[in-house]
């Protein structure tokens, strides 16, 4: 009888457990989400090369996705789409180029470090394309956010991407504030 009820108990602790460390999961990519959110509006960066660009961030679909929209120039723009996928928060890049590379968050230990990182994608045939593998974005204490991404040449592995490290870091800042 006892070694029964020791046994009830330790898989109940054992259930317990597995629960809570799945619910601090989930709050991470969670939090990651809201967080995110917090960045509605347009903001204006600069490349090293000197040209301006905008990127607008709207929430849509009730508060359960994210849009932001790169506009680089009056007829050239791209987009990604956050939002919740059961217990990962997902990035959905549409490119240009014609490409739609599937990007999954990545739990930071610095809660205004967000990095997204390449699992699958579609239209991605293309071999002298390019797609997004990796990009980063950190909110700055001056409210200011900084960018970089990684893009690599279609075709090639998620290990042989894994090891390109060349990104360009934009800083970006707040040019108007949106309550949507």
């Amino acid at each position: 009888m006892h070694k029964t009820l020791r046994l009830a108990l330790l898989t109940l602790i054992i259930s317990v457990s597995t629960v809570a460390s799945a619910k601090d999961g989930d709050s991470a990519a969670q939090a990651a989400f809201k967080k995110l959110l917090s960045l509605n509006g347009v903001w204006k960066g600069v490349f090293s090369n000197g040209r301006e660009h905008t990127v607008t961030y709207r929430t849509t679909a009730g508060g359960t996705a994210l849009v932001e929209t790169w506009a680089l120039s009056p007829t050239h723009e791209s987009m990604t789409i956050y939002h919740m996928d059961g217990t990962r928060l997902i990035a959905t890049h549409y490119c240009p180029q014609g490409n739609q590379p599937r990007l999954e968050y990545v739990a930071a230990k610095d809660p205004n470090q967000f990095e997204f990182k390449f699992f699958d994608g579609s239209n991605l045939g293309v071999l002298d394309r390019t797609h997004q593998h990796v990009f980063r974005t950190k909110i700055l204490p001056d409210g200011t956010i900084r960018r970089g991404e990684i893009y690599v040449a279609n075709g090639l592995s998620i290990a042989e991407a894994d090891k390109i490290k060349d990104e360009e870091v934009v800083v970006y800042s707040r040019i108007e504030k949106q309550t949507r």
